[in-house]
């Protein structure tokens, strides 16, 4: 990265820095769109709606705030487009429909696999067992562990309460725990929090 922090990048992107809005967009264009794949059914819908993002933050970038997080900002306003979107059409993806994007935990699980010397046959375990995580439970896991927010943000992201966040999160692994009575990457997870 060629500017010191966040801050600084995004004043740069701000003023009309071009190599400022690339670096923003190569840095978190990628993560914008596998959230979106989970929370949305129709993938090309997802990467438009990522694309019209950047176009609209750069058309607007002299009239936007100062930020001190950048990826907090633009998932806030991926799940607001999103949710508009629901609204509209209901494109959201069910909780019969993420298996289609099990594949896309896989990188960060397999971490936890190497740390806790866990087999395959748990982390596909793992997959079913989160799918099958109503659709907040779900989303608030995905954005605590896979994307590593602080709860505060994922409050901020989802439109809800902190305890409210607390709360799916509790229930979430309270759920996946009892799917894994004996994997101890699970209380891992919980230890986390």
């Amino acid at each position: 990265m060629m500017f010191k922090n966040e801050a600084q990048l995004w004043k740069a992107f701000q003023q009309g820095d071009i190599e400022a809005f690339e670096e923003i967009y190569e840095m978190h264009s990628a993560t914008l769109i596998a959230y979106g794949k989970r929370l949305c059914a129709d993938h090309h819908l997802v990467k438009d709606l990522v694309q019209d993002i950047f176009v609209d933050i750069w058309t607007r970038r002299k009239t936007l705030r100062d930020l001190h997080t950048i990826r907090y900002y633009l998932f806030k306003i991926m799940r607001n487009r999103l949710s508009k979107v629901h609204q509209k059409t209901a494109h959201l993806v069910s909780e019969g429909d993420v298996h289609e994007f099990e594949d896309e935990l896989t990188p960060s699980i397999e971490w936890l696999i190497t740390q806790q010397e866990t087999s395959t046959i748990q982390l596909d375990h793992l997959q079913r067992a989160i799918t099958q995580l109503p659709d907040r439970q779900r989303e608030a896991v995905m954005l605590a562990f896979y994307h590593d927010f602080s709860n505060d943000e994922i409050a901020g992201i989802m439109s809800i309460n902190h305890q409210s966040v607390i709360n799916h999160l509790n229930r979430a692994l309270t759920t996946l725990r009892a799917s894994f009575l004996k994997a101890p990457f699970i209380l891992f997870l919980a230890s986390l929090f």
